[in-house]
Order: C-alpha cells, then sequence, then structure tokens
C-alpha cells in the first residue's frame, strides 16, 4: 500500500515536471515570435531605406536565437 502511494507520488511529479518543461519552452518561443512582431511592426516606422536592414534582424529562427544565446550565456560563465 505504503509502496504504491509512493510510486503514484512519484509518477505525478515526474508528469507535473515534464509539463511545465514543455509549457515553459512554447511560452518562451511565442514570446520570442511576438518580439519579433513587434520588431517588424518598428522596422515599418523607419525610412524605407533603413527598413530592409532592420527587417532583416527580424528573421533569425528561434532555433537560431536559442543557439546564440547559450553560446553568449556559456561565454559569460566561463569568464
Amino acid at each position: 500500500m505504503i509502496f504504491t502511494n509512493l510510486h503514484n507520488h512519484i509518477i505525478q511529479i515526474l508528469v507535473t515536471v515534464i509539463l511545465l518543461v514543455t509549457l515553459t519552452a512554447c511560452t518562451t518561443q511565442n514570446w520570442y515570435k511576438g518580439a519579433q512582431s513587434a520588431q517588424t511592426a518598428q522596422c515599418m516606422k523607419e525610412p524605407l531605406s533603413e527598413f530592409e536592414d532592420c527587417n532583416e534582424q527580424t528573421k533569425e529562427s528561434y532555433d537560431s536565437f536559442k543557439e546564440n544565446r547559450e553560446q553568449l550565456i556559456e561565454e559569460n560563465t566561463a569568464q
């Protein structure tokens, strides 16, 4: 009986952790896409001569952003 309750409790904790990790990843990616959209809207306010350069900065994929971010964190931690 005690083993079953402990086993169920561990399963509940694991499921909760997996859900939290999954939801956090989705939230971060959605945040990034929202920031990209805001930057694109800001670029539309720029003069035409600066629009293309400004808009080019918003085309980085989330995966590329995440990889670059992790690399910078790693570099700063090592110092």
